[in-house]
């Protein structure tokens, strides 16, 4: 769960889903499917956090080919949109690698005993500054969404 940050919009980014373009009727039921695999009541496991970083890769390099083959089939408001969604997954990133962080310090993964503790500072490190540096690029986008969203059309 998201917890609130500095580094967030206050602009809720599903509540403007409504005026969003729609897929087609098997695109959406897709996007039902992957609400109800990834929902609050689904179970965890090891297969099922794979999946979720398939899942976003998958999405991550269709956007960036999207916005690099087809930039020109979106207007200001698919770009002001597109802002605060990439700001709220960047806040979820952020936050993952804290926790990953904090989850490496406290040794509280199955198994992280048998780390060094050498190494397991040293990885602990790399995620703590991970992190902040995540905090300030979702900063960035909160700038960069706030500026598209203040801006006249």
């Amino acid at each position: 769960m998201l917890q609130p940050a500095w580094y967030l919009t206050d602009h809720d980014w599903f509540a403007r889903l409504a005026d969003a373009p729609r897929l087609n009727r098997d695109g959406q039921a897709v996007l039902g499917q992957v609400a109800a695999l990834f929902g609050d009541e689904s179970y965890f496991n090891p297969a099922k956090t794979v999946a979720t970083v398939h899942v976003l890769l998958l999405a991550a390099e269709h956007l960036g080919d999207t916005l690099t083959w087809a930039a020109d089939q979106h207007d200001m408001a698919d770009l002001t949109r597109l802002t605060a969604g990439l700001n709220l997954v960047q806040a979820h990133l952020t936050q993952i690698v804290q926790r990953l962080a904090e989850h490496t310090h406290n040794r509280a993964v199955r198994r992280s005993d048998t780390v060094p503790a050498a190494a397991a500072k040293a990885l602990t490190d790399s995620l703590s500054a991970a992190g902040n540096s995540g905090e300030v690029c979702a900063g960035h986008l909160k700038e960069a969404h706030l500026t598209l969203y203040n801006s006249p059309r």
